[in-house]
């Protein structure tokens, strides 16, 4: 379960690129991977903006291993209540809280540099859809 946690603990830095969806439309999306402790936990900070929108998006995120050895997201952002813990299902799959918004986030690492960022929700009792994701890759 933490190979996702080791993989971005190895490739800190800025990475940018593109994203889309049925909520955000295209947008650039830029996402800053920061090891803490010693690599035992990842700091994302993720920003997206577009032309047409400008700053879409803010999120500041720490993905860590939870008591039970399984790894969560601990994730902070104006459309969410305060700080919400997402749960890993399997891997790259993290399940949110049940609250009035059901919600998912879908990250991999497709190869080392490399990172997409989904966001999956559902504003009724339907189960949850791509919303946007942001493809990025690692600049320098």
């Amino acid at each position: 379960m933490a190979e996702l946690l080791n993989r971005l603990a190895a490739h800190p830095g800025l990475y940018r690129g593109r994203g889309d969806g049925l909520e955000s439309g295209p947008f650039m999306a830029r996402i800053q991977v920061t090891p803490v402790v010693r690599g035992r936990a990842v700091v994302l900070d993720y920003e997206s903006f577009s032309d047409s929108k400008g700053l879409q998006h803010v999120e500041h995120t720490v993905l860590a291993a939870g008591e039970s050895g399984r790894l969560e997201l601990h994730v902070t952002c104006l459309e969410l209540p305060g700080v919400v813990r997402f749960l890993e299902s399997r891997p790259g799959v993290f399940n949110s809280y049940d609250g009035p918004l059901k919600a998912r986030i879908l990250m991999t690492v497709p190869s080392d540099g490399e990172l997409t960022y989904g966001w999956w929700w559902s504003r009724d009792d339907s189960e949850p859809r791509e919303q946007s994701r942001a493809e990025v890759r690692r600049t320098g």
